[in-house]
């Protein structure tokens, strides 16, 4: 059946009207941000770490040797992060008292910080040992015969669980600190003849510190390490945490090289070979 002319030209004029009002709200529809729709951004993690040379401080290219590592990590899933950095007991108050991070690095790998945190895959090792002068006859086989000097150490940090042990035993002539830093002062001073340190960390302020370097010369890092311990983000032993352990983990896995096997040119010069590791023993 035809329809009337008159009848077809009512029709053209609605649909072209509503063409028009299409058109019309489309041009008039103002632009949105994807930024401002949080269902467009992409996911934000805030991490919270420590100034601790060479593997996170703001002073080396991209945060340091960890905050790299983490960096690549969150761009291969396509997650954005932040970073701030605050003295070590404030970061582990600020996680675990909800203080606005969702997870925290570098962390030792012990029962006490598995309690805390869920851990992510290792993102490198720290070679940890000890610190004394050349001056100083200092030897051991096992953690009793630390008994026989004056030992410092960083308080709060989650060493191995053996030499936690010996450095708070009331048998033992220790003394904390509350940094990497105040420790080798306090050995350059002769208030403690060895100190607790990770070998990279002191050599790093021993080579870049004013106050530290007349000393680089002076010191032994002793080649008998307590371990190589390996160091991992932690996130909240929650569901979001969950999902953002596995989700940084995965951007782990698609890392080509991790340290100590690369490393960046700035920082190469700083750490040192590392020697066998033996077993510690807590006898």
């Amino acid at each position: 059946m035809r329809v009337p002319v008159q009848r077809r030209l009512i029709t053209q004029k609605i649909m072209w009207g509503g063409l028009i009002m299409c058109v019309a709200l489309i041009v008039s529809i103002p632009t949105v941000r994807a930024d401002n729709l949080g269902h467009f951004t992409k996911p934000v993690i805030n991490l919270v770490t420590l100034d601790w040379p060479p593997y996170s401080t703001v002073n080396l290219p991209d945060g340091g040797l960890l905050s790299r590592v983490v960096t690549a990590a969150f761009d291969q899933v396509d997650i954005d992060h932040t970073i701030e950095v605050y003295p070590w007991k404030r970061a582990l108050l600020n996680i675990l008292n909800n203080r606005g991070f969702e997870a925290i690095f570098p962390l030792y790998d012990n029962p006490e910080r598995r309690r805390q945190f869920l851990f992510s895959e290792p993102i490198g090792t720290s070679p940890l040992g000890f610190v004394h002068f050349r001056s100083t006859e200092f030897s051991w086989e096992n953690l009793s015969d630390l008994k026989e000097y004056a030992v410092g150490y960083v308080k709060g940090y989650g060493y191995e669980s053996h030499l936690v042990a010996m450095l708070e035993s009331t048998s033992m002539n220790s003394f904390g600190m509350r940094d990497d830093e105040t420790l080798l002062r306090q050995l350059i001073t002769g208030h403690v003849e060895v100190a607790v340190i990770d070998h990279n960390v002191a050599r790093y302020l021993l080579q870049n510190n004013p106050g530290l370097r007349d000393a680089e010369n002076l010191v032994i890092y002793n080649p008998h390490l307590v371990i190589e311990q390996t160091l991992h983000v932690g996130f909240p032993p929650s569901s979001q945490g969950l999902r953002q352990r596995d989700a940084f983990n995965k951007g782990l896995g698609r890392l080509s090289c991790m340290p100590p096997a690369c490393i960046p040119d700035e920082v190469a010069n700083i750490m040192p070979l590392r020697p066998e590791t033996k077993a510690v023993d807590s006898q």
